[in-house]
């Protein structure tokens, strides 16, 4: 199995659940192999800057999804929706993450090929071309901006997880899919 590496958002305001920080909590107990990131704008480009310096293989985000299917982001852009408040009261003050940054950045991970294999699961799942403008994005543009600038970039994905689903039931067949895609 490859060594993949995963960063979890915490739970955001009110949320009655946060399927990212329940995977956070399976994984760590594992593995070890995670790290909780918080719902805020000014902690963002450290955590990510902090992350990307790590030895791994590839990097999986996971945010809270919503809808009765997982949601794997083939497109990280290059924008964030300035009115959103994070967990502090506070907004992000740019429309641009990197104001001279790319458009959008393509995964890096074969994403056709992972929903593949979490179909082969009986996971149901679609592979979705908008991860919003918030802080996942915003996190997984970081990421692919850090790996699009190597000759040999590390697979990078941005995984939204369904409320509608059991984090404990799934996540191992994610994981598992997750390290078949990149084979």
């Amino acid at each position: 199995m490859r060594k993949l590496f995963f960063a979890c958002f915490d739970f955001f305001r009110d949320e009655e659940r946060c399927l990212s920080k329940e995977a956070f909590e399976i994984l760590t107990k594992e593995k070890g192999n995670a790290v909780l990131l918080p719902v805020d704008w000014e902690k963002i480009d450290g955590d990510v800057e902090k992350i990307m310096r790590g030895d791994f293989e590839a990097l999986v985000i996971f945010g809270n999804g919503r809808g009765e299917t997982h949601k794997i982001e083939k497109l990280a852009v290059n924008a964030q929706g300035t009115n959103i408040l994070d967990n502090q009261d506070k907004r992000c003050g740019s429309d641009l993450i990197a104001p001279d940054g790319k458009a959008a950045f393509f995964s890096t991970w074969p994403v056709e090929k992972l929903f593949d294999e979490l179909q082969k699961a009986g996971l149901p799942s679609q592979v979705s071309y908008f991860s919003g403008l918030f802080l996942c994005n915003g996190a997984y543009y970081r990421a692919l901006s850090v790996e699009r600038q190597k000759a040999a970039p590390r697979p990078v994905v941005l995984f939204h997880l369904s409320p509608e689903r059991e984090i404990k039931e799934d996540l191992p067949k994610i994981i598992t899919a997750l390290d078949a895609s990149l084979k």
